[in-house]
Formats: C-alpha cells, sequence, structure tokens
C-alpha cells in the first residue's frame, strides 16, 4: 500500500510539472534616429539577471540580420519576477545595455530602437518667488544611462531668477529602458538642484525623477526653484 502510494505521488508530479513557456523579444535595430541605416549583422544579448534565489540567470547570443531585425526566443518555468531582462551590446562592443527593464514572461516587439539616440534636452527655471542677484543656483542632472558625462554639475550665479529662464541645452546620447505602463521605450533622468552651498532637504523637494522620449528633437526638463530649500 506504501509503495503504491508513493507511485501515485510520482505520477502526479511529473503530470502536473509545469511546462516551459516560450516568449520572443525582437526589434530592429538603426545607426540612428532617421531610422533609414539598419545596424546589420550587429551581436546583441538578451541577458535575464536574476535578484532572486529561485530564479537562473542566463544570457542568449543573437545577431542582427541585413535589415536590422532581430528576435529572441527564451523558455521559462518559474515566474521571473526578481530580475532584470534587457537587451545588451555583446562583449567587445559596448557591453553595456541597448534596452533594459523589459516585461518578464512576455512576448514584445520593441518596433525601431537606434544605438545612437539623440534628445535635445533644454533645462528652464520655473519660478513664482522673488530672487536676487546674490542667489547662486547650483544643480546636478545624474542619468546613468546616458552616455559619459554621466553627471552634470555646474553653479550658475542667475539670479535674479525669471519664470521660463534657461540655463542650458544639451544634445545626450542615451540608454534606453522599456515603460511598462506606457509600453514604450523611454530615458530615465534625474534633477537635484539647490539654491546656496548647503541645504537641508528631509523632504526630497529638490530632487526628480522624470523620463524623456528618445530621439525627441525637444524635451524640457524644468527645475522648479518654488519647491526649492535654501
Amino acid at each position: 500500500m506504501r509503495y503504491l502510494l508513493a507511485l501515485v505521488v510520482l505520477i502526479c508530479f511529473f503530470s502536473c510539472k509545469r511546462e516551459k513557456e516560450r516568449f520572443v523579444v525582437s526589434g530592429v535595430l538603426y545607426k540612428d534616429c532617421s531610422h533609414t541605416i539598419p545596424y546589420a549583422n550587429y551581436p546583441l544579448l538578451l541577458e535575464y539577471n536574476t535578484m532572486g534565489l529561485f530564479e537562473d540567470p542566463f544570457e542568449l547570443s543573437l545577431t542582427t540580420n541585413e535589415k536590422g531585425e532581430f528576435s529572441a526566443t527564451y523558455e521559462s518555468v518559474s515566474d521571473l519576477i526578481n530580475g532584470n531582462l534587457s537587451v545588451s551590446f555583446a562583449a567587445g562592443f559596448a557591453n553595456t545595455s541597448l534596452v533594459s527593464d523589459l516585461p518578464l514572461n512576455k512576448t514584445v516587439n520593441l518596433g525601431n530602437i537606434v544605438k545612437g539616440s539623440n534628445s535635445f534636452v533644454v533645462y528652464k527655471i520655473a519660478t513664482n518667488k522673488p530672487y536676487t542677484s546674490s542667489d547662486t543656483l547650483y544643480y546636478r542632472i545624474t542619468a546613468s544611462n546616458f552616455a559619459p558625462p554621466y553627471m552634470l554639475n555646474a553653479p550658475y550665479k542667475v539670479g535674479p531668477f525669471a519664470n521660463g529662464q534657461i540655463l542650458d541645452t544639451i544634445v545626450k546620447s542615451s540608454i534606453m529602458g522599456y515603460d511598462k505602463s506606457s509600453e514604450s521605450i523611454k530615458v530615465q533622468v534625474y534633477n537635484e538642484w539647490r539654491l546656496g552651498a548647503t541645504y537641508h532637504d528631509p523632504k526630497r523637494l529638490n530632487q526628480q525623477y522624470y523620463s524623456i522620449n528618445p530621439c525627441q528633437v525637444y524635451e524640457e526638463a524644468v527645475i522648479d526653484l518654488g519647491r526649492a530649500v535654501k
């Protein structure tokens, strides 16, 4: 009877074992934002870097065809919820992510993506407070997914500040991430600013995360001095 019970349990285990599912990540790689010159025969990697204890990382090699098209299929028997799935440049080319934070356990067509996506970012001041010429604005723009330099840090003695005053217009080549809410590719940017040499900002009023669209001709980043803490 004991052996029969064990046999039944064993049969149930194998019959109920979850089969692997197949998911596809595809897209077309172009050299620039004109989407006219495909990156043909270019080596890429589909990488899954796990952050969980019960998931195995993997790396799949793929190459674009003459039209710049690529496709990679991976199999999963787990939920893959604790890691990051990305399409990356193969080692020896850039060894870095092209598009990160892809949806897990989902077939995704990334559409047209570019190796060097340039965004024209205009940094402006927004304020409704009076500032004098003695006020000094320090600001820092950090984006680890930008091509070097990753951090732009400069003091500006621009007081009195005017609403809509332009600080800089910067063209940056950026590495992209997948925005799961809008199902589109975005670039994450982080701003931090202050008035004066030091400040205490426990509520982080002087910090801002936002997204820009790669290949957008014009993007606006606003430093809101109305929230600034001296």
